[in-house]
């Protein structure tokens, strides 16, 4: 048995077939068949039932989820912190550093930078804010790299604390060409026709935008995507849509824009900010303080 297997089996449940897993892995359909294969044999028991729409977890493979996801948890703590063992700093760095887990999207730079410049000076502190996907955001939070990360979604871990810190209302973003961009605001049966990503890191990760919609009745087809260039294909060439949060200013570009949910299917999406149960900076301290007060003016800067 080693990682890589392991790697296979979470992106086969990810992505529900072997062919989605090979994409997100970066390997050919062969090269996971033929891990997993081993790994069957191994184990012996039977992992997934392959068919004609994909890849079925079988409930030995549903049993052993959960240990799979905390095994590569605790590999993503080993490579975070291997990859940080070079930076010979104090533990009590200075300045408040948080990750947002999150996709990049247009204007991210632009949004970091105005809510550092605004937090810092609300907390008079240095801030650092940047974008990550989840895994590496949790490892660097392990290897106390970073006081806390955000996600927009719930998030569980037994070795975390998360606190809620406000809501933020959902969007739907898509090219200006998309057939349903003239609509203004859409609901959720409105999407049905076209696909959306789930972005592997994120999606697989917490339990994200797409995810809750899902739960609440979105039928649109679900596509793994693994980096900016396959999501950026898959809304261009296939007529699919991002799910985001409901702010103007993340859909800054002549070419995209951002839709509403009507008032049917707009849902409240937490955001949480999450850090380790046995570790809280006073940087963090500070922060949480002022998030759990001025959430809403907070975002009212980033809407700015």
């Amino acid at each position: 048995m080693n990682i890589q297997q392991l790697r296979y089996v979470r992106a086969v449940l990810c992505t529900g077939s072997f062919s989605g897993a090979a994409r997100v892995e970066q390997v050919s359909v062969q090269a996971v068949s033929k891990g997993l294969g081993e790994l069957e044999a191994e184990l012996g028991q039977t992992l997934f039932i392959r068919g004609s729409k994909g890849a079925d977890p079988t409930p030995f493979c549903q049993g052993i989820k959960p240990l799979i996801q905390g095994a590569l948890d605790r590999v993503g703590r080993i490579e975070g912190f291997a990859k940080n063992c070079d930076v010979a700093v104090s533990k009590s760095h200075s300045g408040l550093k948080v990750l947002i887990a999150a996709p990049h999207f247009n204007n991210w730079q632009g949004v970091c930078t105005g809510l550092e410049q605004f937090l810092g000076r609300q907390l008079g502190m240095r801030v650092s804010l940047g974008i990550s996907v989840g895994n590496a955001a949790l490892g660097q939070l392990y290897d106390d790299s970073i006081d806390a990360f955000i996600t927009v979604g719930a998030y569980e871990n037994p070795a975390c604390d998360s606190v809620t810190v406000g809501t933020l209302p959902a969007g739907v973003f898509c090219p200006k060409s998309h057939p349903l961009f003239g609509k203004g605001s859409v609901t959720i049966a409105d999407l049905a026709p076209y696909p959306t990503g789930y972005v592997i890191g994120l999606d697989d990760f917490n339990e994200t935008l797409v995810n809750i919609y899902r739960k609440h009745g979105m039928k649109s087809a679900i596509v793994p995507v693994a980096t900016g260039e396959e999501y950026e294909r898959l809304l261009s060439e296939e007529n699919g849509f991002a799910m985001g949060v409901g702010i103007e200013a993340f859909s800054s570009s002549p070419e995209w824009g951002m839709l509403r949910f009507k008032a049917s299917d707009a849902l409240a999406i937490p955001v949480c900010a999450i850090t380790l149960k046995d570790h809280k900076t006073e940087c963090y301290r500070a922060f949480e303080r002022f998030m759990l007060e001025e959430f809403s003016h907070l975002m009212g800067v980033v809407g700015s």
